[in-house]
């Protein structure tokens, strides 16, 4: 993007900023590159896994969850900025520095974004493929590569059975066409399936030199058991499915000492049955375990014969102390600072596989492990783990000690020397304590998001947050499509029953699609047992699928749950429901008596199932409301807490109403007295929902007093308390006058602002809420916040990299703008060009729509500006939003507006540079194909206008819009009919658009259909008086294409009507007036004599003594292109030479980009020289030849305003949207936010507190220090 070129030479600061951005840039791209290897059902699963993780319960403090022993609860100081690991070496198998790093960035990506932890395991599909199911943050990982060749080796050895890496990956892509697999998963070939299978690479592992004769050994030592006989044979193959080889690696011992950190690994060979005790006795189970033992001595005999193999286990050793390494770290807040590593593998370097092919017996293959019938191919089985737990950690011993400085040069010398590409990077090696041990050393830096610096965990964390609205939940369409790709078509068919859907989304993992049904569906039909009396936890723990088990648990499931078996499952769904409606009733009368204890264990329960909407509609069915509002008057607080968050639950359901007739608004504010930091938040946070959208509660906490107090916690020593007051600040005062006011003469501006000027962001972003909701549509309050330069303040937030940072900012911001174009035109200079166009490209439509206001503030007559955006690639960023489908309509209208704003000047004067800029970013098709196809008859009519702007006075884009692109005036002349007026007016603006100063496409709409004066006989009789004004301009122009008027009658009631317009009492009417009349003057002749003969240039004048300065410029305007006609040229010159300093006022008003006849400026000037006749003469309206000096308010010196715009301007310019300011006399209680958002907000600081547990023996104990009350006034 380019930068806009500035006056000066670029500050330091600005030089530092471009490094900075252009670094952020490069992050993000970085970024944004890795999440293109996934497919959309990848991303999916790569969401679901990070959301529900146990690991992201431990970023939360408040989280009751244990932290695994060892190091990741016992690692000392953490000051170091630079981690030295030593590990015994394997001669045999020599590790890669190069390799270590990458699996440090990979692990860190892993771990620090994606709470997740390496492992693996190999899952059967429905056609006997087997896929390999990595955690999806390894996904194309050197770490994936790894974990994946170990576990195809184990399994080959398992089965006897081998196909090289390249082969099958090949194989991978063809064997289902070779072998014609049907929807079933079946072959339908004829052809020898062996004979395919070994064509394409399948071989007896022992043709391996490595593993030649490794069957052949006895490994049976008990002469009673006889493994090969057919009865054994026999009851293995029945259970071979269900059984599985894992590996499992640990860390057996760890010591530090500062920064250097010793450890040994080690790894185990497991197995596991997946049968529970109804399929599989334990006479039946020790027998397969004695033939299991026998398979697993073989392969840890001949496990690492293979150097390869040696060698990925020894970095399968080092990431399972690397993992709880990192965790530690993390919760350290540090993190590996990646740019110091050795650079990374390409892309396709790492690919990994993501299913493998079956395996198939031969007849003369070895290994007697399996016997599968002849040419039947069938799926392998297993994984690989990791324990995170490790033992304690222990002091480093002597040797280690006294060698630590020589560890420190050993580690810091690696890479002095020699940086350049080396085919293998060797890692230092030091003899200690009588071992070898390598050396590894990587730096750390501080795990912190930074305001202005975008590092790349918080660049792949807010691509994460865009993407979970987007891809999560799954459709339908997904769901089905996830099962059918696992199981096949029959069962995925079978899938769509919910019930059996989980169950089988359990069984093999697949979390994405879990946590969709588990959105469609309620926790009590998700907790209903199975026919065999297992529940969901069952399946989930029987399968050790524990993102699974992660999502249940954060969904407050009770994970101690026995085995059920019912009559039937209808049976269960009814008594289930008979039992809430008993339950709840119940439960609200234990809150009627008067056992403390008692009341808090029910209303423990209630705060803990409230979230659900079916309870919450049967709390209030048995009278819920009135008991717990009762409770709130309780001196114990714990009943407070639990109380305000079940009626904050039973308020989000549309019962405010209900809540606040039972006096709930004053109890709760009653309780703002507390100084109990969880009370006060509920609390809050219970008012704020009440007063969502419902004047009468806001009103309600000004008449109760609450104002007072959470004007009191903005200046508390509590973030938390700081940000919920500020966003319940928000709501009571969102859209409602009053409450604004009463905020602001109680005093909550001042502490607002000090909020900014600490580094709280999460503070600062609820804080620029309650800024955005207080400003709105409120001049005072804006005034106010803009004296006490709060903007600079916000427009840091533009600079954090959080997208919901810098909305909320933006928001905020554009609050602060104001209504009139002075004021948004000051604004958007504040944010300046660079942020407005980020704001364009970026993901939000808020920011998109801020940006479109922004750009439509700046192009407002202001030719300067205009140029400015277009050399500053400006026009790109609107055209690309405006083929955008699924677009914001308020922000389609914005961008819209914006597009044709640039190209249109002062009193309809085009700017060629700007309409060629639009053109060669090929809007005009896309703002056809939106005239023709859009829904909105709003959006057809504001492009049609835009249209009219891009056009306007330039022949050959004319051409080009018809010609070309096929625009016909008929797509227009139909909005003159639509039944919304507002949209009619705007079509008959837009031809008249198309018309001005253009006879021929005067001709062309005439051509094209008929038009009456009868559609625009409403707006000429309306009350409205910028309706009256707009269609009489618009008559005057279109007068030769009305076709049931003569042309001469309908200009002189345009004219009539523009100039009885300026004697209005409103600034509006007579603002809109003058820059029409300034559009008129320079139209066709006689029009200019007619306004000079009605005496429209007196009035004007009169008008240059108004106190506001849009009003001024307006009419100054006005006067301006007047003075090209002869008789005003003559009227107006007898009025500045008859008052003293009229014409300073005509000058100095006078909008930069208008015109004034130069000769009437010169005619004035030599006559001033001259000063014939004398400008003092009292005859002529000038001052007594005596001075006489007034004292007075009126001829002190103004000063110059703050809030000042580098241009000149008007309020209201003809290529304004007057849609919204035609019914500006009217009262009306519609919402101020006419494009309105979501104002739903991520979970965050301000959360209410629901503690699952309630402490009893606390009861009582809570110190109530009261806080002091505000005092009034």
């Amino acid at each position: 993007m380019l930068r806009l070129p500035k006056k000066g030479l670029p500050r330091f600061d600005q030089i530092q900023d471009e490094e900075t951005y252009l670094e952020n840039l490069s992050v993000q791209r970085n970024a944004s590159v890795f999440f293109e290897k996934y497919d959309r059902s990848e991303v999916q699963e790569l969401l679901t896994t990070a959301l529900v993780s146990w690991l992201s319960a431990k970023d939360d403090v408040r989280s009751q969850l244990d932290i695994p022993c060892g190091i990741m609860s016992q690692m000392n100081n953490v000051s170091f900025s630079t981690a030295i690991l030593l590990t015994p070496v394997d001669p045999v198998a020599l590790l890669d520095y190069r390799e270590v790093h990458q699996i440090i960035r990979e692990l860190a990506v892993g771990i620090y974004c994606f709470n997740q932890i390496p492992s693996i395991s190999l899952e059967a599909n429905y056609d006997q493929s087997s896929s390999c199911q990595l955690p999806p943050a390894y996904y194309d990982t050197r770490i994936g590569q790894i974990l994946i060749n170990i576990d195809y080796m184990l399994k080959a050895l398992w089965h006897g059975i081998y196909m090289p890496k390249e082969k099958r990956a090949r194989f991978s892509e063809l064997w289902r066409t070779i072998m014609d697999i049907d929807p079933d998963g079946k072959p339908q070939t004829n052809k020898d399936i062996f004979a395919e299978f070994s064509a394409a690479g399948l071989v007896d592992i022992t043709k391996d030199p490595d593993f030649n004769g490794i069957y052949d050994e006895d490994m049976n030592e008990d002469p009673t058991y006889d493994p090969n006989s057919p009865e054994e044979k026999a009851v293995f193959m029945k259970y071979a499915e269900n059984i599985m080889l894992k590996l499992t690696f640990s860390t057996i011992q760890v010591q530090q000492c500062e920064n250097v950190f010793i450890f040994e690994t080690a790894y185990w060979l497991t197995n596991a049955i997946k049968c529970n005790q109804d399929y599989l006795d334990i006479c039946t189970y020790q027998r397969l375990q004695q033939r299991l033992y026998l398979q697993k001595k073989v392969i840890q005999k001949h496990f690492e014969k293979k150097t390869d193999l040696r060698k990925g286990i020894g970095y399968l050793k080092l990431i399972c102390f690397l993992t709880p390494f990192l965790l530690s770290l993390k919760k350290k807040m540090k993190v590996p600072y990646l740019d110091s590593l050795l650079p990374l593998f390409s892309d396709d370097k790492v690919k990994t596989e993501r299913e493998l092919p079956p395996f198939i017996y031969g007849r003369d293959f070895k290994c007697q492990h399996f016997h599968y019938k002849e040419d039947q191919y069938f799926h392998v089985h297993g994984g690989i783990e990791f324990d995170i737990s490790t033992p304690s950690v222990e002091n480093a011993l002597e040797d280690f000690k006294n060698n630590l400085e020589k560890i420190r040069d050993c580690a810091a010398n690696t890479f002095v020397e020699d940086l350049g590409y080396k085919e293998h990077y060797s890692i230092p090696v030091m003899e200690l304590n009588g071992k070898s041990y390598y050396v590894v050393c990587f730096e750390l830096e501080t795990f912190y998001h930074q305001l202005y610096k975008t590092k790349w965990w918080g660049a792949i964390n807010e691509i994460v947050n865009n993407l979970k609205p987007k891809r999560l939940p799954l459709t339908d369409a997904q769901l089905h499509e996830q099962f059918k790709k696992k199981f096949g078509f029959k069962k995925a068919m079978k899938c769509k029953s919910i019930p059996f859907g989980m169950k089988s989304a359990v069984e093999r993992g697949l979390s994405a699609v879990f946590h969709t049904f588990s959105r469609k569906t309620s926790s009590l039909t998700i907790n209903i047992s199975d026919e065999a009396g297992y529940a969901i936890f069952h399946h989930a723990a029987l399968h050790n699928r524990v993102s699974i088990i992660c999502q249940l648990c954060n969904a407050s499931f009770n994970i101690n749950q026995r085995r059920f078996v019912m009559s039937s499952q209808e049976s269960s769904k009814m008594d289930v429901k008979k039992e809430r409606n008993g339950t709840i009733p119940a439960l609200i009368n234990l809150l009627k008596c008067s056992k403390i204890k008692l009341q808090c264990k029910t209303v423990g329960l209630l705060s803990n199932i409230s979230t659900h909407a079916n309870i919450v509609h049967a709390i209030v069915e048995a009278g819920g409301i009135p008991a717990l509002i009762n409770l709130l008057v309780s001196d114990e607080p714990e009943l407070h807490s639990r109380c305000a968050v079940i009626l904050y639950d039973i308020a989000q359901l549309e019962n405010k109403d209900v809540i606040a007739t039972c006096n709930g608004i004053p109890a709760l504010i009653s309780l703002l007295k507390l100084n109990i930091e969880n009370v006060l938040v509920n609390v809050m946070n219970c008012i704020r929902v009440l007063c969502m959208g419902n004047e009468q509660n806001q009103r309600a906490v000004r008449d109760h007093k609450g104002i007072q107090y959470l004007i009191t916690f903005l200046s508390s020593d509590s973030d938390v308390l700081k940000a919920v007051s500020c966003a319940t600040i928000a709501e009571v005062a969102r859209d409602n006058r009053e409450v604004q006011n009463a905020m602001a003469s109680e005093g909550a501006i001042p502490p607002l602002v000090a909020l900014f000027k600490r580094k709280h962001l999460s503070v600062q972003v609820k804080g620029a809420m309650a800024v955005e909701s207080l400003a709105s549509y409120n001049p005072c309050i804006q005034r106010e916040f803009l004296e006490k330069s709060l903007s600079k303040y916000l427009l840091k937030l533009l600079k954090a990299f959080q997208i919901d940072v810098k909305e909320q900012g933006a928001v905020a911001l554009w609050a602060l703008a104001g209504q009139t174009l002075k004021q948004q035109k000051y604004m958007a200079e504040q944010i300046g060009y660079n942020f407005i166009i980020n704001m364009l490209l970026s993901p939000s439509a808020k920011m998109q729509y801020v940006g479109g206001e922004a750009v439509i503030a700046l192009s407002k007559d202001s030719r300067m500006h205009q140029n400015q955006i277009c050399e500053g690639n400006g026009i790109a960023p609107l055209v690309r939003l405006l083929r955008i489908n699924k677009i914001a309509e308020g922000t389609l209208l914005s961008v819209i507006r914006a597009v044709g704003s640039i190209c249109i000047g002062v009193a309809h004067t085009s700017n060629p540079i700007s309409q060629q800029f639009v053109v060669e970013e090929n809007a005009f098709p896309v703002l056809i194909h939106l005239l023709r196809n859009h829904p909105s008859p709003n959006i057809k009519v504001e492009v049609a206008f835009s249209l009219a702007c891009i056009v306007l006075g330039n022949d050959l884009l004319q051409n080009e819009l018809q010609e070309n692109e096929g625009f016909k005036y008929a797509d227009v002349l139909h909005l003159l009919h639509s039944q919304d007026k507002d949209v009619c007016l705007r079509a008959g603006y837009a031809l008249t658009l198309f018309a001005f100063n253009n006879r021929l496409q005067q001709y062309l709409i005439l051509e094209s259909g008929i038009m009456t004066i009868s559609i625009f006989e409403p707006f000429l009789e309306s009350t409205i008086e910028t309706e009256k004004a707009m269609a009489a301009f618009q008559i005057i122009i279109l007068a030769k294409v009305i076709i049931d008027m003569d042309h001469i009658t309908l200009s002189a009631r345009g004219v009539t009507i523009l100039v009885d317009s300026l004697y209005s009492v409103h600034s509006t009417t007579i603002v809109l007036t003058g820059n029409l009349i300034a559009s008129l003057a320079h139209s066709r002749a006689g029009i200019p004599e007619a306004f000079a003969t009605l005496g429209t240039i007196q009035r004007l004048c009169y008008h240059l003594y108004s106190e506001k300065e849009e009003v001024r410029t307006a009419c100054s305007c006005a006067l301006g292109y007047l003075t090209y006609n002869a008789s005003a040229f003559r009227i107006l010159l007898k009025e500045c030479r008859n008052k003293p300093n009229q014409f300073l006022r005509l000058t100095n008003n006078i909008s930069r980009d208008a015109s004034i006849n130069p000769a009437f400026l010169k005619e004035f000037q030599m006559q001033q020289r001259v000063g014939l006749p004398a400008l003092s003469l009292e005859k002529n309206g000038g001052p007594s030849i005596t001075p006489v000096f007034k004292k007075g308010k009126e001829h002190r010196r103004k000063l110059k305003p703050k809030i000042q715009p580098r241009d000149s301007l008007t309020l209201i310019p003809p290529v304004t949207n007057f849609m919204g300011l035609f019914n500006t006399t009217k009262k009306t209680t519609v919402s101020h936010n006419v494009f309105s958002f979501s104002s739903a907000t991520s979970s965050d600081i301000t959360e209410v507190s629901r503690p699952r547990i309630v402490f009893l023996s606390q009861l009582g104990k809570h110190v109530q220090k009261a806080n002091p009350e505000p005092t009034e006034g």
